[in-house]
């Protein structure tokens, strides 16, 4: 049985936080399968700057524990590197509580001489510039994933430029939440400092974005894409969460200068949410869409209005549609192209289940090599 001091560090893991395990744990499982099995990667170091004790309780009457993304991706990796002997990995856990982290410590796996874990209980923003000072020594040749989950909305931007400018991965969890539920009625002036910090925008433009999370979102996207100083493209992925009220608690953001990990995040993501792009509960049926009146003809229609909280195949299919319409013989090459970027839609291991949303909802006819399209509306 765990002990009273035990019980008070683990955190109660409600439904979407338990996706969020999901999502990031895939990720690092498949992102470090692709990276160790190249020949250029000497390495790779994980880095959970806010790591907490590693075990969670359900938000459910039974309480059952469960690991959560630390021990998760530590056991993850821990497995890869006995297949990897001749490459390295470097794993960092940190929390602020102290606690927390002594019992993460009597969870983690042994370390090897090719797997190596240090842990720590100080401010996330000192690890990180620890770890950034080690870049061109230490970790030379090595690829980075971090994961960055702040409690509130609360991002340390100058802490997080070397990752972001360098060869790797950020995972940053934007709780938006907090910023819709408080920004507007800051009075402290630390409370401020620290929206005005987040979101690089002083307080009364802050208070003009009232309660759209669009408008958050947004601006976050634009200080990643103007901190990660690449000349070249770089991919931001985003993926909101929502509670069992059905209102968003925070966006799962993805950043990454490659675009096979900004495909294959989007990718992980869909299949966890089943085939959608979220967990939100829709109120209407995809399949017939939604019902709108025609105040012409007075008469009901039924309307395909896309979700952008939360995409489904049809949608897929609906975007596509609406660029491709009436044409016949379009490569398929064409159509993933145009989808190639979209910061949501995946494509990794998708394409079947996009010429099927395509031949079901819209009468494409789908051959091996082309697509002809239908003319009907999207």
């Amino acid at each position: 049985m765990a002990s009273s001091k035990a019980k008070s560090v683990i955190s109660v893991a409600s439904k979407h936080t338990i996706k969020k395990f999901e999502i990031i744990s895939k990720y690092v499982e498949a992102w470090a399968e692709i990276l160790l099995s190249s020949s250029s990667c000497n390495g790779i170091v994980y880095i959970d700057c806010m790591s907490n004790s590693g075990l969670y309780r359900r938000e459910s009457k039974d309480g059952e524990v469960i690991e959560g993304t630390a021990l998760l991706v530590a056991n993850i990796l821990a497995k890869a590197m006995k297949k990897y002997k001749d490459k390295q990995a470097y794993l960092y856990f940190n929390d602020i509580d102290e606690n927390k982290i002594d019992l993460l410590n009597t969870k983690l796996p042994k370390r090897t001489e090719n797997f190596n874990i240090q842990t720590f209980s100080m401010d996330a923003s000192e690890l990180l510039n620890k770890i950034s000072s080690q870049f061109k020594t230490v970790f030379k040749g090595m690829n980075f994933l971090l994961v960055y989950d702040p409690y509130d909305a609360n991002i340390d931007w100058e802490a997080l430029m070397p990752f972001l400018r360098n060869w790797g991965e950020v995972i940053i969890n934007h709780m938006v939440s907090d910023t819709i539920r408080a920004a507007r009625v800051a009075k402290k002036k630390e409370v401020i400092n620290k929206y005005e910090r987040t979101y690089q925008t002083n307080i009364e433009e802050l208070i003009t974005f009232g309660n759209s999370r669009e408008s958050y979102e947004l601006k976050v996207q634009s200080i990643i894409k103007d901190l990660c100083g690449r000349e070249n493209r770089y991919y931001v992925a985003s993926f909101p969460f929502f509670n069992n009220h059905n209102s968003v608690v925070y966006d799962l953001i993805h950043c990454t200068g490659h675009h096979r990990g900004f495909d294959l995040y989007k990718e992980i993501a869909w299949k966890t949410f089943g085939d959608k792009s979220s967990d939100k509960k829709k109120i209407y049926n995809d399949d017939y869409g939604q019902l709108t009146m025609n105040f012409e003809t007075g008469e009901t229609e039924i309307e395909c209005i896309a979700d952008g909280s939360c995409y489904t195949l049809k949608d897929i299919a609906g975007y596509i549609q609406k660029k491709f319409r009436g044409q016949t013989c379009v490569p398929k090459g064409d159509v993933i192209a145009y989808i190639y970027d979209h910061p949501v839609f995946p494509t990794r291991n998708y394409r079947n289940k996009i010429w099927d949303a395509l031949k079901k909802h819209y009468g494409a006819e789908v051959r091996s090599q082309t697509i002809t399209f239908s003319d009907r509306s999207y």
